[in-house]
C-alpha cells in the first residue's frame, strides 16, 4: 500500500496512525482562540492539528448569509504564519484545509505541512490544482462522495501531482438538527481497507462521531490517520460542535487509539513474554505406570501432563507408540529421547 511523508513522519501502512486535532473554524475568526487550540491540541497528544482556512469571495455569493460568517473567520496572511510557526513550536504538524487558491498558496509559503482537499471540494479541480501547485503532500476527503467521483478525484490528482496522495474516508451528516454525530450503522469502517485496496494509496479516517471510541476503531480497521475535532474546553458550542472533544476526553480518545495501535500486527512471531507462560501451561510425554526395560510401549501407557517444559511435545505421541524403552522408567517420568532404545519400531 502506499504511504505518505509529511514533514519527517511517514503515514501508512507499517507505521503508527497519526491523530491530529481537527481545530476546523472553533476559533471563529478570533486569532487567541486559534492560537490557544494549537497548545491545547499539543498537551492533548496530538500528532498535528488542521485548520480550514478560506476567503469568503472564494467560497460564497454575496447575499448568502454565509458569506457575512466567513468574513468574520478570515485569517490575514501573517496571521496565517504566526499559527503554522506557533503549531511548528509545539511539535504539531500543520495541516490546511484550503477553500481559497490564494489562501492556500499563503499557507504553503508559510510552511503548511500538508493540505486536505476538503470533501465540498472533491470535484473542484480549482481547488485541487492549487494544492497541487504547492508541491506539497494532500489528502482527498471523500466523505459525501461516491465511488466515481473519488475515481475521478484520486485519477485527477495522481496525473497531475508529483506530491504525495492519500485518501480520507468518513461521512458528514452533521447538517441535521437531530444527530450526534454519525451513527455507528454509516461508519463503514471497512471501506478504510476497501479504498487501500482501490487506489494503492495512503488511507486515513476523518471522525464525526460524538465517541472517544472511534479513532481507535479505525486505527484498528488500519487508518494511517485519524482526524478528530477538538474543541477549546468542556460545555463549548460553536462550529461543529456536537463532534467534538473537549481537550481532556480528547486525550482520552488518543490514548484509546495509541493503544490500538500498540495492539496491530500480522507476525504470529512468539514473543520473550509468552516463551515463559508456554513453559508453564504447555505438556509433554509422562509414563502413567512403572515401564521396564524393552517394554514396547503402547498409547495406553503414555499421558500428557504438565509441565511441558524439557519434554517431548504431545504431537510425538504417535511415533513413539510401537518403541522399545531403552530403560527402566518410572510412573509420571517425563519421557526423553534418550529413554528410546534406539533403532526400534512398531515393526521389529
Amino acid at each position: 500500500m502506499g504511504l505518505m511523508r509529511i514533514g519527517k513522519r511517514l503515514v501508512g501502512d507499517g507505521h503508527e496512525t497519526l491523530m491530529f486535532a481537527e481545530e476546523g473554524q472553533a476559533n471563529n475568526g478570533d486569532m487567541s482562540i486559534a492560537l490557544d487550540m494549537c497548545r491545547k491540541a499539543a498537551a492533548a497528544g496530538a500528532d498535528g492539528i488542521e485548520f480550514q482556512i478560506s476567503r469568503a469571495d472564494d467560497l460564497y455569493v454575496f447575499r448568502d448569509a454565509g458569506h457575512a460568517i466567513y468574513s468574520r473567520r478570515e485569517l490575514s496572511s501573517g496571521q496565517v504564519r504566526e499559527l503554522i510557526d506557533v503549531a511548528h513550536g509545539e511539535g504539531l504538524l500543520f495541516q490546511v484545509a484550503g477553500f481559497s487558491p490564494r489562501m492556500i498558496e499563503i499557507s504553503a509559503a508559510a510552511g503548511a505541512d500538508v493540505f486536505c482537499v476538503n470533501a465540498t471540494d472533491l470535484t473542484n479541480p480549482v481547488i485541487i490544482d492549487a494544492v497541487i501547485d504547492t508541491g506539497r503532500p494532500f489528502w482527498l476527503a471523500t466523505l459525501m462522495g461516491t465511488i466515481e467521483e473519488i475515481d475521478w478525484a484520486v485519477a485527477y490528482s495522481l496525473s497531475h501531482s508529483r506530491a504525495d496522495v492519500g485518501v480520507l474516508h468518513g461521512q458528514h451528516v452533521m447538517s441535521s438538527d437531530t444527530t450526534r454525530g454519525v451513527p455507528p450503522e454509516l461508519l463503514q469502517l471497512d471501506c478504510i481497507d476497501l479504498l487501500k485496496r482501490r487506489y494503492g494509496l495512503a488511507t486515513g479516517f476523518v471522525d464525526h462521531t460524538a465517541t472517544t471510541l472511534v479513532p481507535a476503531l479505525a486505527a484498528a480497521k488500519g487508518a494511517g490517520l485519524v482526524m478528530k475535532h477538538l474543541s477549546p474546553q468542556t460545555d463549548w458550542r460553536g462550529a461543529d460542535w456536537v463532534v467534538c472533544l473537549d481537550p481532556q476526553t480528547w486525550r482520552e480518545a488518543r490514548n484509546m487509539l495509541t493503544y490500538a495501535v500498540q495492539a496491530r500486527g500480522e507476525s504470529k512471531e512468539i514473543s520473550q513474554t509468552e516463551f515463559k507462560d508456554r513453559s508453564i501451561h504447555r505438556r509433554s510425554i509422562y509414563t502413567i505406570a512403572p515401564l521396564a526395560s524393552g517394554h514396547r510401549i503402547a498409547a495406553s501407557d503414555l499421558v500428557a501432563l504438565r509441565p511441558g517444559s524439557g519434554g517431548l511435545d504431545p504431537r510425538a505421541i504417535g511415533e513413539i507408540v510401537g518403541r522399545r524403552t531403552a530403560r527402566d522408567l518410572p510412573a509420571q517420568h517425563q519421557l526423553q529421547i534418550a529413554d528410546l532404545a534406539s533403532g526400534t519400531s512398531c515393526e521389529d
